[in-house]
């Protein structure tokens, strides 16, 4: 049986609430910045209110289910990349200096053998046997 408008609003609330509970908040990587928490939080509660109150035409919960929705892709688009240090192969010696390496549809810059990079694209670059 399909659900109803309202039962869906209801679910995004809940999986939002559920989200922005275990989002952890702060400025490092991984973290989500407080002000889009805080963004998310307020479109949470504008659903809340709206599931609350009386008259509501089925077509506001469709409305409001699509708001909240795009919220939480805005929420987590805004997660802090966790970047870590990375040290390309080989001895010091042959580490001094600039060095890039020209990787998928970019390029890698690292100082004296070392860069900061987020952490999908060093998981990368150890696969494919550049870095330690």
């Amino acid at each position: 049986m399909a659900k109803s408008n309202l039962d869906k609003l209801k679910d995004a609330i809940a999986e939002s609430a559920a989200l922005l509970a275990q989002a952890e908040i702060g400025e490092n990587g991984g973290q989500y910045p407080q002000q889009s928490a805080d963004a998310f939080k307020e479109v949470v509660t504008a659903a809340e209110t709206l599931v609350g109150a009386e008259g509501t035409e089925p077509s506001q919960f469709d409305a409001q289910t699509t708001v909240l929705n795009d919220a939480r892709s805005s929420f987590l688009a805004a997660r802090i990349p966790a970047v870590r240090k990375v040290t390309l192969r080989g001895t010091p010696s042959q580490r001094k200096g600039a060095h890039t390496i020209h990787f998928k549809n970019g390029v890698v810059n690292f100082v004296d053998g070392e860069a900061r990079l987020p952490d999908e694209l060093a998981d990368e670059l150890a696969d494919a046997g550049y870095v330690e």
